[in-house]
């Protein structure tokens, strides 16, 4: 979901977005596989396990803008256009999608070959680097993809990750992401999802139809 700016974020507005985008996660109760904060942009993997993404997207960048407005004293819009969004369907897919993100940092000056250092990105926390203080990255999920074994995967989703920067694919993967952004604007058709019932509540109900 590449979300664009009309200027850049400090780093004290980027350590703000990702306490909401906790604060989101927890609320649709989705998981989010990779992230990245760039100084114009956003990328987020997610999982809406049901969820409305607009809803999402909205409540997290209106909370967001609310935000940036308060703190430089500003109205107005702050984002370019809806955000973007392309369904990933395949687990090949979420492995190649999760390390084009993670190597945008390599873009940030002083990054390129340091991308898992970038502490406004889920690399780090991939690799085993650093910990996920801020409780956003779901990593279980690609990881296991690799080996069933953490530090194993671990080790192998970092020397994958960089061999894409060398293959062309992320080149392929950043066009494909730029089309969704011009061409495939979000439109949602749903309108609310309830949940209320334990699991045991719906495989009673299962079992009566």
């Amino acid at each position: 979901f590449p979300t664009r700016r009309s200027s850049d974020l400090s780093d004290e507005d980027k350590s703000y977005y990702l306490t909401l985008l906790k604060r989101y996660k927890e609320k649709y109760q989705c998981k989010i596989y990779a992230y990245i904060l760039m100084s114009n942009h956003v990328h987020l993997f997610i999982d809406p396990d049901g969820y409305d993404i607009s809803s999402f997207m909205h409540g997290l960048n209106s909370a967001y803008v609310s935000y940036f407005n308060r703190r430089y004293n500003r109205n107005g819009h702050l984002f370019q256009g809806r955000f973007a969004s392309k369904i990933v369907d395949s687990d090949t897919y979420s492995i190649t999608l999760s390390a084009y993100m993670n190597n945008n940092a390599k873009d940030l000056p002083g990054y390129d070959g340091r991308e898992e250092t970038y502490r406004y990105s889920s690399y780090g926390i991939y690799t085993g680097m650093r910990r996920d203080v801020e409780g956003i990255a779901d990593t279980e999920y690609i990881l296991k993809l690799f080996s069933n074994d953490v530090k194993t995967a671990q080790h192998k989703y970092r020397i994958f990750t960089e061999s894409m920067k060398e293959a062309g694919i992320l080149k392929e993967v950043d066009e494909n992401i730029m089309r969704a952004y011009t061409e495939n604007e979000y439109r949602s058709e749903k309108r609310q999802v309830i949940r209320v019932e334990s699991p045991n509540e719906l495989i009673q109900k299962v079992e009566k139809i």
